[in-house]
């Protein structure tokens, strides 16, 4: 592949520019595909980390004045991407190669117009030999089938887990719910895809969960939100509360839910 299509590199980020740092380098160190733009997307970070974000190799930084959640911030992202494909990954997942990964998923993509997102990492899907795409030089990749009583393996079809797509899918299913968990937000995109019928999945078995490795796990911001720790700290008295009156654990449950997804909506909470 001489040239090909543009490709945007997208790095989802917030308060990790130590991650950054390692995953930015990482892609570009195990990359032979040509024609890409790196793009980072901060929710933001203090200003000497953006500042540090400046001195990546990237072409463009998207930085936030306040931090908006997952939702807000990837859809400024997005927005800066002029590829034809767009390469998403979050600042924690460091790629190990090989490095014609992408060369060989765009070329598939671009023989194949209905699959509008390749999966490199998530729940296993299984191989079968039916779905298996034979029109590829290279290694072997399957469609990611839609669900059925037959085949269960296609659940979590979409992961914010690194995936490359089509910008034409972005435009197809819209933006990311914002002012939501970043958990709802996730899930809220999966679902508009598992819906949809006019772009297909796919994903190489040699590639999948190898080519990146989720170095930031320990790290996760998802993990070490003060919402998230305040809830694992009340886990114990849930528990005694959900055995000694279900009832009243259910209402109170019920309360917890509904306020945390009001504050999210005025912006009070944040991922």
């Amino acid at each position: 592949m001489n040239q090909g299509p543009l490709v945007s590199v997208l790095f989802i980020t917030y308060r990790r520019i130590h991650l950054l740092q390692r995953t930015v380098l990482s892609f570009l160190r195990n990359n032979d595909y040509p024609n890409v733009e790196l793009v980072v997307a901060d929710d933001g970070s203090p200003k000497w980390m953006q500042a540090e974000m400046r001195t990546l190799p990237i072409q463009k930084l998207v930085a936030s004045e306040k931090n908006r959640g997952l939702g807000a911030n990837t859809n400024a992202g997005l927005k800066q991407c002029a590829g034809k494909y767009i390469l998403q990954i979050q600042d924690d997942w460091e790629c190990q190669g090989p490095p014609r990964y992408l060369e060989q998923t765009v070329l598939l993509m671009e023989a194949h117009p209905d699959i509008g997102l390749v999966k490199f990492c998530g729940v296993a899907h299984g191989v079968n030999a039916e779905f298996r795409i034979r029109d590829l030089e290279g290694p072997d990749c399957y469609l990611i089938c839609r669900e059925s009583s037959s085949s269960p393996l296609t659940q979590h079809v979409y992961s914010d887990c690194p995936h490359l797509k089509r910008n034409e899918l972005v435009h197809y299913l819209g933006e990311y719910r914002e002012r939501c968990r970043m958990e709802e937000c996730e899930l809220d995109y999966e679902d508009r895809f598992a819906k949809q019928s006019r772009f297909r999945a796919a994903f190489f078995p040699s590639y999948y969960n190898t080519v990146f490795n989720h170095a930031g796990a320990s790290d996760s911001f998802r993990m070490g939100s003060r919402l998230r720790r305040l809830e694992d700290a009340l886990v114990p008295v849930a528990r005694r509360c959900k055995e000694r009156n279900p009832e009243l654990f259910a209402r109170a449950k019920a309360i917890h839910q509904k306020t945390v997804q009001l504050l999210y909506r005025l912006s009070i909470l944040h991922n």
